[in-house]
């Protein structure tokens, strides 16, 4: 019996003790509180760790009436909007499938006033379909998948460690004398997203359910389609995807108010507006979320639903 005893001490201090470290640290604020450190303090060091873990916590500890959903463009959007009303719903390499979950996910919560997603062409397409989403619902369901999981220990590793005061410096893509190198990188990536594309007939109804859900309960729905510079574009119309870009605006126009973003102009012929040929500046990021909110674009084409109106913010 002591030997039992003993040995089930043996394995309960250990993981007593890890359940306690993660509870006083909670690097990702599933208890909503600020505990051994501070939230903007895990914001910086923790967020991109697992972006879904920590918006999605943080939609539910703060929720806000106003979306921004959508990949790493919408990302870049929503840190020029007005973060006490916007919440960020958007994660670098989102797929339209995370995208529609986020909204269904985030409306058990809060039903929106204005939804804002940002939409490619590249991701209007039924092969694209990670689901992280999925799988950060599951993560955080309760205190002990929370707590034992990677990412919650590499969030509170990297927390203990930050206090090192190392000096930050400039990440690889954010160095501009690596512009060129990455810039290159990019273009070279485009045929992974568009050599192999169909419709997403699943996705087209999901966004229809939600654009129905948005009509009759007055939420203001704006899709986007965030600008692509000139060296980008041209490669993507090498590829067989004109007849389902059309479908795309099309079905876009059918469902609510979209702004376009990504044709030739003076916009996406510029190199400098962009850090690499599918992520413009934040000067851009301003530029384009003022004229979505005053509804009076001079970089994009609007295309106007018929069964929506143009009140926004």
């Amino acid at each position: 019996m002591k030997k039992f005893i003993l040995q089930t001490l043996f394995f309960a201090v250990p993981f007593a003790g890890y359940c306690l470290l993660i509870f006083f640290i909670d690097p990702f604020n599933y208890f909503d509180r600020e505990g051994i450190f501070s939230t903007c303090t895990k914001e910086e060091v923790v967020r991109d760790i697992e972006p879904h873990l920590f918006k999605m916590l943080a939609f539910e500890n703060d929720p806000k009436p106003n979306w921004v959903i959508g990949d790493s463009r919408s990302n870049g959007l929503y840190y020029v909007a007005d973060e006490e009303n916007w919440a960020n719903l958007a994660y670098g390499g989102a797929s339209l499938k995370e995208m529609i979950q986020s909204f269904w996910w985030a409306n058990t919560i809060q039903q929106p006033d204005t939804v804002l997603m940002g939409i490619n062409l590249s991701l209007y397409n039924k092969y694209n379909k990670r689901f992280w989403v999925e799988e950060t619902i599951s993560r955080k369901s309760n205190f002990f998948s929370y707590s034992f999981n990677n990412y919650t220990f590499e969030g509170a590793l990297a927390l203990l460690q930050s206090g090192n005061d190392q000096k930050k410096t400039l990440s690889e893509e954010d160095n501009p004398d690596a512009k060129d190198y990455y810039w290159q990188k990019k273009l070279e990536g485009v045929g992974k997203f568009h050599s192999n594309m169909a419709y997403p007939t699943d996705y087209y109804l999901q966004l229809k359910e939600i654009s129905n859900y948005c009509r009759e309960r007055g939420i203001k729905l704006i899709f986007w389609i965030p600008p692509l510079h000139r060296d980008y574009q041209s490669m993507v119309e090498d590829y067989p995807v004109e007849k389902l870009n059309h479908k795309f605006l099309a079905d876009l126009r059918s469902l609510a108010d979209v702004f376009d973003f990504n044709y030739t102009s003076q916009l996406t012929l510029d190199r400098d507006n962009f850090r690499d040929p599918v992520h413009f500046t934040e000067e851009v990021a301003k530029t384009i979320f003022q004229e979505i909110r005053a509804y009076s674009p001079k970089n994009a084409v609007i295309y106007k639903s018929s069964a929506t109106d143009s009140n926004f913010l």
